[in-house]
C-alpha cells in the first residue's frame, strides 16, 4: 500500500489539472469511480484501445511528475 502526504496529493491533483486532456481526465475520474474499460468507453462514445492509451498517458504524467518532485527532494 503506498501513502501519500496531502501537500504530494495537493502538488499532484495541481499538476493533473493543468496537464491531462479532457478525455485523460475523464477517464481517470471514471477509472477511479470503478468504471471497466467497457463502461468507460461507452460513456465517453470511443473504443476500449482510445480509454488504455490515455490511461497510459496518465500513468507517465504521474510518474513524471513524481520523479520532478523526488529530484527537489
Amino acid at each position: 500500500m503506498c501513502v501519500i502526504s496531502t501537500e504530494e496529493l495537493q502538488s499532484l491533483v495541481g499538476c493533473l489539472s493543468t496537464t491531462l486532456s479532457p478525455l485523460e481526465s475523464d477517464a481517470l475520474r471514471l477509472y477511479l469511480e470503478g468504471s471497466s474499460y467497457e463502461q468507460m468507453a461507452e460513456e465517453l462514445g470511443c473504443d476500449t484501445k482510445t480509454i488504455d492509451n490515455a490511461l497510459q498517458r496518465v500513468k507517465r504524467k504521474i510518474l513524471t511528475h513524481q520523479e520532478g518532485r523526488q529530484v527537489l527532494q
